[in-house]
């Protein structure tokens, strides 16, 4: 009989011990997002002049040689120059051409940066009809592509659709400290404040 109750409690005894050690540690890699966020924003959201063209003639075979040693002017199908998918990079390209449009808006205060990260009509009540019409579309185009942009970040870095939240919430606060001051951001209580 007792025998029995050894076979039965130790079987539950080990049992309790390995759950009790077995932990499920879900890790989501903020640093690394809010990094990535940066980068991204900071190349869509700098205004400087192209780099000048490169030397244009043969270039020597010594010169190519020593591009293809140190892997210059190679192009990779995976990932861009800062490790972004192509479809971030695509993403990022359509935003940046679209910013010198909107930034006139966010100027005037006719837009904003949302607490979503995403950009929000405010005051459009001073525009022309054909004016409004384009805010309205510029807007409309620009959060589709945010919310196509955290979901790419997400992807390439290998975190969860459950996660993509989070992420939109770090490119949120950095769209905010990346507006000019005069912009308006929406602070987490919802209001409106001019930065």
């Amino acid at each position: 009989m007792k025998l029995n109750k050894v076979r039965l409690i130790f079987p539950l005894w080990i049992f309790s011990i390995v759950m009790a050690c077995v932990t499920v540690n879900v890790y989501f890699p903020a640093r690394e997002v809010e990094k990535k966020a940066d980068d991204i924003i900071d190349d869509i959201r700098k205004m400087e002049p192209s780099p000048p063209p490169s030397p244009s003639g043969p270039q020597s075979s010594v010169d190519h040689l020593k591009n293809l040693i140190f892997n210059k002017g190679l192009a990779y199908a995976q990932k861009g120059g800062d490790g972004s998918t192509p479809a971030v990079q695509n993403l990022k390209q359509q935003i940046r051409e679209r910013f010198p449009r909107l930034a006139p808006f966010f100027q005037k205060g006719v837009v904003g940066e949302g607490r979503t990260g995403l950009v929000e009509i405010l005051d459009n009540k001073d525009l022309a009809p054909a004016e409004k019409r384009e805010v309205k579309s510029l807007v409309e185009a620009e959060n589709r592509d945010r919310l196509a942009l955290y979901q790419e970040v997400a992807k390439s870095m290998n975190i969860s659709s459950d996660q993509i939240g989070r992420v939109q919430r770090i490119f949120a606060r950095k769209w905010q400290q990346s507006a000019e001051r005069g912009w308006w951001i929406q602070k987490d209580d919802k209001q409106w404040v001019q930065k």
